[in-house]
C-alpha cells in the first residue's frame, strides 16, 4: 500500500473512449471471432491519473476532449475518480477513441483514433499549474505525434524552468521506430524518470540486450525502469541496478497494466527516492491491473 502524500503529480497525455473486444479465440484475418465487447473510459494518460488518485496521490490531468457526449462522460469520470481535470474542449474535433483487441492470452492490439488528443496546444498547459507540481509525467503519444508535439515540449520547458522533475513513458513502439534514437533524444532532452516497456527500451537504445539498454538510457535519465510484463521490471540509477519479479497471476487484459505500473512507481519513488520499493510497487499494481477485464 502506498501512503497518501501531499506531493502533486501532473499527468499530460491522451484521454479516450476504449472500445474493448475480449476475443474468445485469436483473430483470423478476413474471418470473424466471437468476443465480449465493452465501452469504458481510457487513454494512457487518463489511466495513469486515475490509478494515482486511487493510490491517494493528488493528481491533475491535462488533456483535450471534443465538445461531445463522450468528452463530457470522460471529464465526469475523472472527477468521480478524484482526479482534478484540466481539460481543453476542442469544438472542431471529436473525443479520441481506441479500439482494443484482446487475445485470449491477455495480449492486446490497439487501433487508436486520437481525435482531439492529436491537436494539443501550447496554451492547454498553464505554466503556473506546472510550476506548482512536484512531478510532471508525459505520455509519449503527445510527443511523438507532430500535431501535439509543440505543446508537450512547451510543458516540459515550463517544468525545467521551475525545476519540476519530468517523468516520461515513451508509450508507443510503432511511433518510435519512425524516429532514430538520436533524433528522439535531441527533441526530448534529459528527463528524471524514464519508464519504457521492453520494445521501447530496445528501440531507444538500439540494442536487444536489456543491460546494455539500461546503461545507454541512463545517459538520458536519472532513473530508468523497464517494464517487462510477466518478467517484472528492471531498473537502474547511478547508485545501482534492481530487478523486481512479477507475482504469478491469471492475465485477463494487459491493456493499461503499464499505466498502473507507472502510477505506483511514481507515487512510491516521489516519497523518498527508493527505486527498489518503487519497482516492487509498480510490478504489484501492474500485475493486478492485468488481471482485470477493464483497462483500470
Amino acid at each position: 500500500m502506498i501512503q497518501e502524500t501531499n506531493f502533486v503529480i501532473i499527468v499530460l497525455g491522451d484521454i479516450a473512449v476504449d472500445i474493448v473486444s475480449l476475443l474468445q479465440r485469436p483473430l483470423i484475418r478476413g474471418s470473424d471471432a466471437a468476443a465480449e465487447v465493452c465501452v469504458m473510459p481510457g487513454g494512457s494518460g487518463a489511466n495513469v491519473a486515475v490509478w494515482l488518485a486511487r493510490l491517494g496521490q493528488p493528481v491533475t490531468f491535462i488533456g483535450r476532449i471534443g465538445d461531445d457526449l463522450f468528452g463530457r462522460w470522460l471529464a465526469d469520470d475523472l472527477a468521480r475518480e478524484g482526479v482534478l481535470p484540466a481539460l481543453a474542449v476542442d469544438r472542431q474535433r471529436r473525443t479520441g477513441m481506441i479500439q482494443v483487441l484482446v487475445e485470449p492470452d491477455g495480449e492486446r492490439t490497439m487501433v487508436p483514433d486520437r481525435g482531439a488528443n492529436a491537436h494539443w496546444h501550447e496554451e492547454d498547459a498553464s505554466e503556473d499549474l506546472i510550476a506548482a507540481a512536484d512531478l510532471l509525467h508525459i505520455v509519449g503519444y503527445v510527443l511523438l505525434d507532430a500535431a501535439s508535439r509543440r505543446g508537450a515540449l512547451q510543458a516540459m520547458a515550463h517544468a525545467r524552468r521551475h525545476h519540476v522533475p519530468i517523468s516520461l513513458d515513451p508509450s508507443t513502439h510503432a511511433a518510435l521506430v519512425a524516429e532514430t534514437p538520436a533524433r528522439f533524444w535531441q527533441m526530448v532532452g534529459p528527463v528524471d524518470l524514464l519508464l519504457p516497456n521492453r520494445s521501447e527500451a530496445q528501440t531507444l537504445a538500439a540494442t536487444t540486450d536489456l543491460d546494455v539498454a539500461l546503461a545507454v538510457l541512463r545517459g538520458h535519465a536519472r532513473v530508468v525502469a523497464i517494464k517487462l510484463d510477466r518478467d517484472g521490471c528492471l531498473a537502474r540509477t547511478a547508485a545501482g541496478r534492481w530487478r523486481a519479479a512479477a507475482p504469478p497471476a491469471q492475465i485477463v487484459n494487459a491493456t493499461g497494466a503499464g499505466d498502473a505500473f507507472n502510477a505506483a512507481f511514481m507515487a512510491r519513488w516521489l516519497r523518498d527516492g527508493d527505486v527498489a520499493a518503487a519497482c516492487r510497487a509498480g510490478v504489484a499494481l501492474g500485475t493486478y491491473a492485468a488481471t482485470l477485464p477493464t483497462t483500470r
